[in-house]
């Protein structure tokens, strides 16, 4: 389904000379609109910092890494909600299968004693495992291309935020359809989102000002009753739907 830019014919009975006309240009903006939200839940995400260590070390030793654990200690903090996953790995030359997987488990192990450490509850901690040297070949390389699993990963899995979404609008009037006496046609508020009386709709393609050859039978039947009734004047609005580009695009194409 198109959406339209709609340029309104409304025919009016009056004594008013046919020459006299009211134009009024509108952009993207609606003064009619009425909003009303609805809540719901988005899915919850997770984030992984990955904690490096020295060859054949279980240990951390640097204080850069201490900085990025105390980093993810602080985000727990603020935020009970937050629950975490430690997963250690061992490079396949630390040593047998054995001990690369004692090697991660360690690996793991100590950063789940640091981070209780500094007040994190432990059952915050939703998993704890060590992978030995397994996912290593599957695993992202570094910045000079190699695969290395000296490290350990923390996992920080998010819970899910609230997410705020309007209601409905079938027909774009900026009413939406719960308050909608028409929801099926393009209407005022003013008029309980139904069509004004005597107002001949004029759809445009997206992004475009000019007709094509069905509109063009639209506009012969308004002239041809403009002929017939000299006495009626006709006021003529331009719309343009927010989607279609920012305020000074919508804007050009309504007028």
């Amino acid at each position: 389904m198109f959406i339209f830019r709609w340029l309104f014919f409304i025919l009016i009975s009056t004594n008013v000379f046919a020459g006299q006309q009211d134009k009024e240009l509108y952009g993207s903006s609606n003064s009619s609109v009425k909003k009303t939200a609805t809540t719901r839940m988005a899915p919850g995400y997770s984030d992984t910092t990955v904690i490096r260590f020295d060859y054949k070390q279980s240990a951390l030793f640097h204080a850069f890494t201490f900085e990025a654990i105390d980093s993810i200690v602080s985000i727990l903090l603020a935020n009970n909600k937050i629950t975490l996953t430690i997963e250690g790995y061992a490079y396949k030359d630390e040593g047998s299968d054995t001990i690369c997987y004692y090697l991660s488990l360690n690996r793991a192990l100590f950063l789940q004693t640091y981070i209780l450490g500094r007040g994190v509850d432990s059952s915050r901690i939703i998993s704890l495992i060590a992978y030995g040297n397994t996912r290593q070949k599957i695993h992202k390389k570094d910045k000079g291309g190699l695969t290395i699993n000296c490290k350990a990963e923390i996992v920080l899995n998010y819970p899910p935020k609230p997410i705020i979404a309007t209601e409905q609008d079938k027909d774009e009037d900026g009413i939406v359809d719960s308050e909608d006496k028409c929801p099926d046609h393009f209407g005022r508020l003013e008029n309980k989102g139904c069509p004004v009386e005597n107002m001949v709709i004029v759809p445009f393609a997206i992004q475009e000002s000019a007709l094509y050859p069905m509109t063009y039978k639209v506009l012969d039947s308004v002239v041809a009753v403009l002929k017939e009734n000299p006495g009626y004047t006709v006021s003529i609005e331009g719309h343009a739907y927010r989607s279609e580009g920012i305020q000074a695009v919508c804007d050009r194409l309504a007028k």
